[in-house]
C-alpha cells in the first residue's frame, strides 16, 4: 500500500508530503527527484540538472518519457508516500500504475493562490507569456477532471490551513485506512454497497454508493427483486410473512439518481423472537453462533443477527440497481436451480424460471425438485442444491489480472453469501479430468468454438457467456434433534423450532444474481476509469 500525493503546481506537494511522510513514518519519494536521478545516471557526472533544466535542454517528449520511466520505477515500491505532479497523472498508464494498491490524495487550492506561488517560485517554460494564468487554469481543470475520479481523498490547501495541513491530512488518511481494513459489511471498489441490520432487529437495508447521476431508478425497480427474495412465497420457503417493502431514503430525486449515496431500508414486520429464547446460550449446529461468539464474545441469538440469511435483503436492493444499469448496457444476469436434493435439471428454458416455486429452468424436473423439498420438510429436515448463473453480453476486456481477477471477484462475492459452500466457473472441476486439447477453447473467425473457460481467461472477460455453478448447503435450522454444546461447554441436545426454509435455493437465486451484478458493474466502472 502506498500514498500518492498529487495535484497542480503550487499546492505544496513537496513540503506537505515531506511533513506527512515524517508524521506517518513512511519513506518520502518524489517523481521530480527520481527524474533528475535517472537523467544524471544516463549522462554521467555532468548530467546533474533540475527537472526544469532537463525540460529546456531536451524538450517535452524526452522529458515525458523520462517521467514515465521514473513513475514505473516508483510504482514498484511498497509503503511509501510518493509526490507526483498533476500533469504526470494525465497519462492513463501512469495513472493506472500509481493508483493500483494506493490511496490517492488529490490536493486542490484557489487558482489565485496557485498562480501567486508559481510566480514566486519561477514560472515554468510551458506557462510563460501574458496568457500564463489562463493556461494554468485550463491545465488545472484538466488535471482535476482526470484525477478526481480516481482520488480516494481530496484535500483543499489554503493559507489558513497550510501550517497544519499535514496533521489534518493524516487524520483523514487514518480514517480512510480504518475503513479499508475494518469494513466487512462493505463490498466493491467504485460501486460500493454497505448492508446493515439484523434478522430480528427493527430494519435492514443497504447504502449503495458510486452510482453515476441521472440513472432512472425507483422503489418499484428495487421492489421487483426484493419480491423474488422475500419469505412466505410458497410451500418450499419459510412461512415468515414479510412484505419487505423498500423505502429509498436518499440518492434519488424525481426518479433519477443524484450521484450521492442511495440509502434503502426494509422494516421487519413479522419477526417472532420468542422461538429463539431457548437458544440464548446454545450454539446451533451449522450456524455461525459458535464462531461469532469466539470472535466477538457476544452474539445476537435471535436468528443469528448479521449472520442470518435475512441480511441479504440489502444485497438484493443494491443488486437491483446494478442489474437495471447493466440491462441498459445489454448485460443480462440470470440464475436458476440446476439441482435440488440430488434431482438435477438437464434442459435450460430461462423463460420458465419464475413460473415454478423452485425456480428451475427444466420444466420436466421442476416438480420433482419441489416434491423433494416438501418431503424433507415433512421429515423435519432440509435439502441443498446447485444454482447455475449465466451472465451474458459482458464485453471482452473486463476484469484485471493477478489479484483482482474477474473470476476471483465473482467467487468471493458468491462465497460471501452464508449458504454457499462451493463455486465452479466454466468447466470447473471437470477440467481436472480433461486433457489440455479438450479443455482449451479453440478460436476461429474471431470467436471461441467452446466455452470451458466460462467466459473468463486470465481474470479478464472473453466476451463469451460467463458461467458459474454455486453449491448451496441445506438449511441448518431443522427440527430433528441435534447434539451441540452451550456457552459453558456443556453437552446439549436441541430441536430448532421456528419458521425456516426447508431449502434455501429458490430464495438465494436473486441474491446470487445481485452479487454478480454488483461485481460486473464495479468491474466495468473500473475499466471505464482506465481509459
Amino acid at each position: 500500500m502506498r500514498i500518492i500525493l498529487t495535484g497542480p503546481k503550487g499546492t505544496g506537494k513537496s513540503t506537505l508530503g515531506a511533513k506527512l511522510a515524517e508524521l506517518l513514518g513512511a519513506p518520502f519519494l518524489e517523481t521530480d527527484h527520481h527524474i533528475e536521478h535517472l537523467y544524471a545516471s544516463f549522462h554521467g557526472h555532468g548530467g546533474k540538472k533540475t527537472c526544469r533544466e532537463i525540460y529546456r535542454a531536451e524538450g517535452e517528449k524526452v522529458f515525458r518519457e523520462l517521467e514515465r520511466r521514473a513513475v514505473f520505477d516508483l510504482a514498484t515500491r511498497d509503503w511509501c508516500l510518493i509526490s507526483t505532479g498533476g500533469a504526470t497523472m494525465l497519462d492513463c498508464d501512469v495513472r493506472r500504475a500509481l493508483c493500483e494498491n494506493s490511496c490517492v490524495v488529490l490536493l486542490k487550492a484557489d487558482e489565485d493562490l496557485l498562480w501567486k506561488r508559481i510566480a514566486a517560485a519561477g514560472i515554468p517554460p510551458f506557462l510563460e507569456g501574458d496568457d500564463g494564468p489562463r493556461k494554468n487554469r485550463e491545465r488545472n481543470a484538466t488535471i482535476y477532471e482526470a484525477i478526481a475520479r480516481n482520488a480516494d481523498l481530496i484535500f483543499t490547501v489554503t493559507d489558513e490551513n497550510e501550517a497544519r495541513a499535514h496533521e489534518l491530512l493524516a487524520d483523514e488518511l487514518s480514517s480512510w485506512f480504518m475503513l479499508k481494513m475494518c469494513s466487512p459489511s462493505t463490498f466493491g471498489e467504485i460501486i460500493r454497497t454497505t448492508t446493515f441490520g439484523e434478522s430480528h432487529g427493527k430494519a435492514l437495508g443497504a447504502v449503495l454508493d458510486g452510482v453515476r447521476p441521472g440513472v432512472d431508478l425507483s422503489e418499484a425497480d428495487i421492489q421487483a427483486e426484493l419480491d423474488r427474495r422475500r419469505p412466505g412465497q410458497s410451500k418450499v420457503t419459510t412461512q415468515r410473512s414479510e412484505s419487505d417493502r423498500v423505502e429509498i431514503l436518499s440518492g434519488v430525486f424525481e426518479g433519477k439518481t443524484t450521484g450521492s449515496p442511495i440509502c434503502m431500508i426494509v422494516y421487519n414486520r413479522d419477526q417472532d423472537s420468542s422461538k429463539y429464547e431457548t437458544l440464548r446460550d446454545v450454539f446451533r449446529p451449522g450456524h455461525a453462533d459458535f464462531t461469532f461468539w469466539k470472535k466477538y464474545g457476544i452474539r445476537d441469538h435471535r436468528g443469528g443477527g448479521r449472520s442470518s440469511g435475512r441480511e441479504t435483503a440489502g444485497r438484493v436492493a443494491s443488486g437491483a440497481a446494478a442489474k437495471k444499469i447493466l440491462a441498459s448496457r445489454g448485460v443480462q444476469v440470470t440464475a436458476f436451480a440446476q439441482e435440488i436434493a440430488g434431482v438435477a435439471g438437464v434442459k435450460e428454458d430461462l423463460t420458465i424460471i419464475e413460473n415454478n416455486p423452485v425456480r428451475a429452468a427444466d420444466p420436466d424436473m421442476a416438480h420433482d425438485m419441489e416434491r423433494a423439498v416438501i418431503e424433507a420438510r415433512k421429515h423435519k429436515d432440509s435439502v441443498g442444491g446447485v444454482v447455475k448463473l449465466l451472465i451474458r453480453n459482458v464485453p471482452a476486456g473486463i476484469g484485471d489480472p493477478v489479484f483482482f481477477k474477474l473470476d476471483a471477484r465473482l467467487a468471493m462475492a458468491m462465497f460471501s453469501i452464508g449458504a454457499v459452500k462451493g463455486v465452479e466457473i466454466g468447466a470447473g472441476f471437470s477440467a481436472a479430468r480433461m486433457k489440455g486439447s479438450e479443455n482449451n477453447d479453440a478460436m476461429a473467425a474471431g470467436s471461441f468454438l467452446s466455452n470451458n473457460a466460462g467466459g473468463i481467461l486470465g481474470g479478464i472477460s472473453t466476451g463469451e457467456e460467463i458461467v458459474l455453478r454455486v453449491a448451496v448447503k441445506p438449511t441448518p435450522s431443522i427440527e430433528l434433534p441435534q447434539k451441540t454444546i452451550d456457552t459453558g461447554g456443556a453437552a446439549r441436545t436441541i430441536s430448532i423450532e421456528g419458521r425456516h426454509d426447508p431449502c434455501i435455493v429458490p430464495r438465494v437465486i436473486p441474491v446470487i444474481e445481485a452479487m454478480a451484478a454488483l461485481v460486473i458493474l464495479d468491474a466495468m466502472e473500473i475499466q471505464e476509469r482506465m481509459k
